[in-house]
């Protein structure tokens, strides 16, 4: 599977543990890929991390599972038209692509247009709230940072071929 944008590569590492995928993880930032390097090691995923650029990165023929977790809402309007047009061509080929971005119309002012696109391509938008009980630390932390983190919340775009991975609230 492909993390696109991995990060320090949490995303990619809990869809490899749940479906025993490898994972490539790609991201433009050298401090993270070696985050995500530390990360696949460290939960004993079989993965690696490579520096690239998102918008630049080319997808292999054999259909793979593609996820762009928190690194849409990141991309500059041209990047991002062209990642749509990549990801929805990518479901078309074959490829399973979820998309997970915050609840924010603030950061994501452009889900709209993604929703319609997936939608048509037969795929489905969701929304994810769970609540948490953090530890008292980070409770603290939270409340004088004037936030309110007990409830986590997330919204995916998935489309193309059904992954081997039971999603949460999915039968």
């Amino acid at each position: 599977m492909f993390d696109l944008g991995c990060g320090t590569g949490a995303a990619g590492a809990a869809w490899a543990l749940v479906s025993s995928a490898d994972v490539r993880g790609t991201d433009v930032n050298a401090w993270a890929v070696s985050e995500a390097a530390w990360t696949y090691r460290a939960l004993g995923v079989r993965g690696t991390a490579h520096r690239g650029d998102v918008s630049a990165l080319r997808l292999p023929s054999q259909a793979s599972t593609v996820l762009a977790a928190f690194v849409v809402n990141e991309l500059s309007a041209p990047d991002r038209a062209a990642a749509l047009d990549r990801l929805v061509e990518a479901a078309r080929k074959g490829h399973h692509v979820v998309v997970i971005e915050p609840i924010s119309k603030k950061l994501t002012p452009w889900w709209s247009e993604w929703e319609r696109a997936f939608e048509s391509s037969s795929g489905r938008t969701s929304e994810w709230r769970f609540r948490v009980e953090l530890p008292r630390l980070l409770r603290d932390l939270d409340k004088s940072a004037g936030l309110d983190h007990r409830e986590l919340t997330a919204r995916t775009l998935m489309a193309g071929s059904a992954p081997k991975v039971i999603m949460l609230g999915t039968k």
